[in-house]
C-alpha cells in the first residue's frame, strides 16, 4: 500500500525551486493548497503543522513521488506572486518541458520543508482556463532520483579495480544533520554523486557543511541555497 503525505498550506511560508547546472527556476506562485508526497508502506494524511515529525526521504523506501498544482500568471500580482520579475508563462512551460524530456535529474528545493532532493519530472500537464487569458495552470509530479550502480564481481580474484568499485557502495561514516569540515584546500561541489556530474561550485579548507544524506562515497550537503554533493574522503566531523 502506498504512503501519502498531504500538506495543506496555512501560516507556513515557503518557496519552491528547481535547479539544474547553473539555471535556477523559482516557481512564481506557490503550490495551490496542497503538496502530495507518496511512498510505499501505508496511507496517511498529515497536517502541515506536523510536518517536522515526518522524514520525507527514509533509507530503504521505494522512490518517493511528489506532486502539486500551481499556475504561471501572465502579469505580476503582489497578492500571490513570490517575486516581481516573473517569467513569461510560455518560457516557463518550455523550460520545464525541456527538463522533463532530458534524462538527467534536477534538484527540487522546498524551503521550510527542508526538502532538497535530486528528482526527475515524471508528469507535467498544462491547462488554460476560461476568463484568465494568458495564465497557464499546471500539474507537475516528481520522482526522487535513485543512482543505480551495477558491479561485476570476479570470483577468481579481487583486482584493485573491483576493490575501488566496492568502495563506492560502502556504508558512509556520516549521518543526516552531521556537521562536516572540509580538509582539502579546494573541494568541488557537484550536482550529483560522482565525478561524471557537473561541478556547480567549490568550498575551501575549513568550510563547515550540514549533511542531508549519504550516497555511496558521496554526501549530499546543504550548500548555498540549493545544496550539492561532495566526496566524503575530503571532509571530517
Amino acid at each position: 500500500m502506498n504512503e501519502c503525505f498531504c500538506f495543506k498550506f496555512g501560516v507556513i511560508v515557503l518557496d519552491v525551486y528547481l535547479k539544474k547546472d547553473k539555471t535556477t527556476f523559482h516557481f512564481p506562485v506557490n503550490p495551490l493548497e496542497k503538496v502530495f508526497i507518496e511512498k510505499e508502506k501505508r496511507y496517511i494524511t498529515v497536517d502541515i503543522l506536523d510536518f517536522g515529525e515526518v522524514d520525507l526521504a527514509q533509507k530503504g523506501k521505494k522512490i518517493t513521488e511528489l506532486s502539486f498544482d500551481t499556475f504561471f500568471p501572465k502579469e505580476y500580482d503582489e497578492s500571490y506572486c513570490r517575486y516581481i520579475d516573473i517569467p513569461n508563462p510560455k518560457d516557463a512551460i518550455d523550460l520545464l518541458t525541456k527538463w522533463k524530456d532530458e534524462e538527467s535529474p534536477v534538484r527540487l528545493i522546498i524551503t521550510d520543508f527542508e526538502f532538497n532532493e535530486l528528482v526527475n519530472i515524471s508528469k507535467f500537464t498544462v491547462e488554460e482556463r476560461g476568463g484568465e487569458v494568458g495564465d497557464r495552470y499546471i500539474s507537475i509530479s516528481f520522482r526522487t532520483d535513485r543512482d543505480i550502480r551495477i558491479e561485476t564481481l570476479n570470483t577468481q580474484s579481487k583486482s584493485s579495480s573491483s576493490l575501488k568499485n566496492n568502495r563506492s557502495t560502502q556504508s558512509s561514516k556520516f549521518n543526516r544533520n552531521d556537521i562536516v569540515r572540509v580538509t582539502a584546500d579546494v573541494l568541488n561541489v557537484r550536482s550529483g554523486p560522482g565525478t561524471s556530474n557537473p561541478v556547480i561550485g567549490s568550498v575551501t579548507n575549513g568550510t563547515k557543511l550540514k549533511v542531508w544524506r549519504a550516497q555511496g562515497n558521496w554526501i549530499d550537503v546543504f550548500w548555498g541555497n540549493h545544496g550539492g554533493f561532495i566526496c566524503q574522503d575530503y571532509v571530517t566531523k
